[in-house]
């Protein structure tokens, strides 16, 4: 009888799950977690990490993500390979990518197109989104076809998009979430209201402000608009028993309305972007349109009642809605034309750990928020999302004791500025495992295109 021989052991490191932290090691064969235990002696394996001193999490899930691909007009911003090697660098071994592309994943041929894309570039695991349009009749081919979930884009502006197509109306949308429900899918849902954003812009735009005074973005983009496309979105989810999603979640308004709505039984779940949890109004005369990203960042008291939300169990999960743009788009505009959205899929695992060095939020409740909660929102868990016997292995490792200060250079985004350039943090992902394999190795990617896999409800990978 051969000896058994594991691909990868991973000893002496201490396990995280939102349970608890346990001292134990996980041994990994054929890209899946294949045993766990107290002591290792005797087992044998290709490869042995000892992770003495160092944490080690189940890989980090960012639902929310733009890598700007396919599109020859959107890729010099980023693209699924540069994406995918910051994800990994940030300790990311599964993104979730918009489909806001060209040509738009609103049908299946346009699916397909993409996802050939992905499994041609992507270092790490990906779940890609689909459009909700006014086409009912398209959601259930593409279901079929693999997507890992439907995005309702009430941010789109005049609810226009490519190829004659264009954001559902109410009634079209209830079509489309009854057969979303029955599939047990979630709709990821941009809220705001395009018709209150164009009126409130207008009239600062009337009133002669300042092109480069961002604290206008906000007052173009107050809480309210959000509040009605949640609003919107609610009653719709409860007519269907449809599951919802509100994505990068901007007030303490809206947070108290989904809360609310949770009591009540509704389907619905958040998620909150770092931009959102650090940043407030106080910040834009330093950063200007460095941070005008949509929804709007809002006041102080929005900014920490999101913090304790993500803390306290209220917010779901963190997403970064990591958007690249060019310094051109993001810097030498006004504040109604500078384009949404930074980078953050590489920084948003650190930034985190942070926190939970200084005291503010627990080790077991970042896997919770960073790795669980998203993988049982998007259907994914326990393959995904947990270090359990027979997960995937995607494993990331942790040196919570790593000082390091943040920088434009270090960013692996084909866009490199961020906002958290000059952040001094501690706490950094040294080691990132996508499905058994090595993808990011102490400050180097060394996985390679392919080894990832698309994910969806359907768990098919």
């Amino acid at each position: 009888m051969s000896e058994k021989v594991f691909d990868l052991l991973i000893i002496n490191g201490k396990i995280v799950s939102p349970e608890g932290i346990r001292e134990n090691y996980l041994a990994v064969k054929d890209g899946k977690i294949a045993e766990e235990g107290v002591n290792p002696e005797g087992l044998k394996a290709t490869r042995v990490i000892d992770a003495k001193g160092k944490y080690i999490l189940p890989g980090g899930i960012d639902d929310h993500v733009h890598f700007r691909d396919p599109g020859d007009d959107l890729t010099y911003k980023e693209d699924a390979l540069t994406g995918s090697r910051a994800a990994a660098a940030g300790g990311i071994t599964t993104i979730f990518d918009m489909p806001n592309v060209h040509p738009s994943c609103l049908n299946v041929k346009n699916f397909e197109f993409k996802k050939s894309i992905y499994e041609e570039k992507c270092l790490v695991n990906y779940g890609l989104y689909a459009f909700l349009v006014e086409d009912p009749e398209l959601v259930e081919p593409l279901m079929d076809a693999g997507c890992a979930g439907f995005k309702w884009d009430m941010g789109t502006p005049d609810n226009v998009l490519p190829d004659h197509h264009r954001m559902p109306t109410n009634s079209e949308a209830a079509v489309a979430f009854q057969k979303i429900a029955a599939r047990d899918y979630c709709i990821t849902i941009h809220a705001e209201d395009m018709d209150l954003v164009k009126f409130y812009t207008a009239e600062l735009q009337k009133s002669g402000r300042d092109p480069k005074d961002f604290l206008a973005h906000e007052e173009a983009r107050p809480d309210v608009v959000e509040l009605s496309a949640i609003a919107r979105s609610l009653i719709l989810s409860d007519l269907t028993g449809c599951r919802i999603n509100i994505t990068h979640l901007s007030s303490k308004k809206g947070l108290e309305m989904i809360v609310d709505a949770k009591r009540k039984g509704s389907k619905i779940t958040c998620e909150v972007g770092p931009s959102w949890y650090t940043f407030s109004t106080d910040d834009y005369p330093k950063y200007g349109g460095a941070i005008r990203v949509v929804p709007a960042i809002h006041h102080p008291e929005d900014r920490d009642a999101l913090w304790e939300g993500l803390v306290n169990g209220d917010v779901d999960m963190v997403g970064t809605d990591h958007a690249p743009h060019s310094l051109e788009e993001k810097f030498e505009k006004s504040w109604w034309d500078t384009l949404p959205g930074t980078i953050g899929v590489q920084t948003s695992l650190p930034l985190i750990l942070d926190r939970a060095n200084k005291g503010q939020i627990s080790l077991e409740r970042v896997v919770e928020v960073m790795s669980e909660k998203p993988a049982k929102v998007w259907g994914l868990y326990p393959r995904k999302g947990c270090l359990q016997v027979g997960s995937d292995a995607d494993i990331t490792i942790v040196d919570m004791d790593l000082e390091w200060t943040v920088t434009h250079a270090e960013m692996k985004s084909k866009t490199q500025y961020t906002p958290f350039d000059g952040f001094q943090l501690k706490g950094k992902p040294v080691m990132t495992i996508v499905m058994g394999q090595v993808a990011y190795e102490n400050g180097e990617v060394v996985g390679k295109p392919g080894v990832g896999v698309m994910v969806n409800p359907k768990k098919e990978w």
